[in-house]
């Protein structure tokens, strides 16, 4: 295993090369104009500020009058080493998210929902994009709006 010092070098060499700004940049931007799109089309939603992350995970969240006095929200997740998009039901505390845990297991099949076990920070979460393709951002927002639309209308009507 590398020591730290030659971790934080190959970290300082991948920097140089300039890519991984540019790419995180890009990400960032793509997620502030998603998060604006929510705000705009859905205006009754709360919608928080964005979460940069630590390379690991960028987010924002947004809940309805329902889910937020649930103690509920979904989080618009971009996991930066799978290179994809999820939706997160996430709940305001542990407790909270072990009641709807039992409740929300039985969901439809319709929209992929599963739970990985290692994620202590949802409840269950959705594929929203795989793959996104960031060069055509109108339809990746498109797509990513639908599929949050069919994963929020599954939990409230469940």
């Amino acid at each position: 295993m590398k020591t730290l010092n030659e971790q934080i070098e190959s970290y300082t060499q991948q920097l140089r090369r300039g890519e991984i700004q540019i790419a995180y940049k890009g990400i960032l931007a793509f997620m502030g104009k998603l998060r604006a799109a929510f705000i705009k089309k859905y205006p009754h939603y709360d919608v928080s500020n964005i979460y940069p992350g630590y390379l690991d995970m960028s987010y924002f969240s947004l809940s309805t009058k329902s889910l937020k006095d649930q103690g509920l929200k979904i989080a618009i997740v971009y996991l930066h080493e799978k290179g994809s998009f999820e939706g997160w039901l996430s709940a305001r505390n542990r407790d909270i998210a072990r009641n709807y845990k039992l409740v929300l297991n039985n969901l439809s099949d319709e929209i992929n929902i599963f739970h990985d076990q290692d994620n202590q920070d949802a409840i269950m979460e959705c594929i929203l994009i795989d793959t996104p393709d960031f060069e055509d951002q109108a339809q990746l927002i498109n797509v990513i709006d639908q599929r949050v639309e069919k994963f929020v209308a599954a939990i409230i009507n469940h």
